[in-house]
């Protein structure tokens, strides 16, 4: 009897660690980091809103639900930067442009201005 015991008390306890582990894990995923949140307040504050949802659909430039996923970082980053040279020499650039008729502009933003936008970005990618 008291194996049994021990028995249901070890499964029990198994059962609440995967719980918690998943928990956790999840938690990880979809809280907001510093820099995600300085990320949101610049894409709100450049007026990216006014031209992007985040999975809400097409405006005036693309949706960018997902981008982190289906552009590479490095790339994302010249974009993000200087939108404005890259339509002169990146295909993909060109093909947005094409598209949506309307140049993304140039916001100035500085290296970590960019960072925190991608960071926010693949934030809002991981809320599935």
């Amino acid at each position: 009897m008291k194996s049994l015991f021990y028995l249901i008390s070890l499964k029990s306890f198994l059962l609440v660690l995967f719980l918690v582990s998943i928990f956790l894990t999840l938690s990880a995923h979809t809280e907001e980091s510093a820099e995600a949140a300085k990320g949101k307040e610049l894409f709100q504050s450049k007026g990216c809103v006014a031209c992007h949802t985040i999975g809400g659909g097409k405006l005036t430039g693309p949706d960018l639900k997902g981008v982190t996923e289906r552009r590479q970082e490095e790339w994302l980053k010249q974009w993000i930067k200087s939108p404005d040279t890259m339509v002169f020499s990146d295909p993909i650039a060109k093909e947005l442009l094409a598209e949506y008729m309307v140049p993304m502009p140039n916001q100035g933003l500085t290296d970590q201005e960019v960072i925190e936008m991608i960071i926010y970005l693949k934030y809002e990618d991981s809320k599935k």
